[in-house]
């Protein structure tokens, strides 16, 4: 008997934890995470979610930041909190997503153009 109820626990605490994590594969999730990194300078996950193309740009500004340490780590302490995230799939691999979350407190909006890496979708960066 202790051992169906402690399977059955088992089971549903691994089905609700199942059922709120996010799914990682989508453009929505990669916004998402491009976002709260770029915005709090969490480079090796700016990395992860921009294409390797573009990592020249991303080691640029890394550079520039480890240069005057007081940013940097004025910027690490940035609040993020994302809105909302949405987004349109122009195609299998390509994704339009406008982005709404508050920096800070402040109220924020942007769009982002995603392209598929490796089955990963990528932030593509325009400066």
């Amino acid at each position: 008997m202790k051992l169906k109820i402690a399977t059955l626990l088992f089971l549903v605490l691994t089905l609700g934890f199942a059922c709120k994590m996010e799914d990682k594969t989508t453009p929505e999730y990669a916004t998402k995470a491009f976002i709260e990194a770029f915005n709090k300078g969490d480079f090796p996950n700016i990395y992860k979610h921009t294409p390797a193309k573009e990592h020249i740009i991303i080691e640029q500004i890394e550079k520039m930041m480890n240069e005057d340490k007081d940013r940097y780590e004025k910027v690490k302490k940035n609040r993020v909190e994302i809105i909302s995230v949405t987004c349109k799939e122009a195609s299998d691999s390509t994704a339009v997503c406008h982005g709404v979350y508050k920096l800070n407190g402040q109220e924020k909006s942007d769009d982002f153009s995603l392209k598929k890496e490796d089955d990963h979708w990528c932030v593509r960066l325009s400066l």
